[in-house]
């Protein structure tokens, strides 16, 4: 876990704070091997390059995949 995700989660807005925590929650039990950075002040994901990105703002958050071509589901 990347120390800068939590300043960058505590720093969000109320509503926003338990999303972004989460949503990273969510990915990190997705893609074990997942590593967290911060690109354009943002939270990024990485897994054989950016696969996914989350963000905050004043009245909505989001998320998006960078890379949904890697992801599959077997079932």
């Amino acid at each position: 876990m990347n120390p800068k995700f939590d300043a960058y989660i505590a720093k969000a807005a109320p509503f926003a704070q338990p999303i972004l925590i989460h949503l990273r929650e969510i990915v990190h039990q997705g893609c074990p091997g997942v590593e967290e950075a911060i690109k354009w002040g943002f939270p990024n994901f990485e897994y054989k390059g950016i696969l996914c990105s989350m963000a905050a703002f004043k009245q909505h958050c989001s998320f998006g995949f960078w890379k949904g071509s890697i992801m599959s589901d077997p079932k």
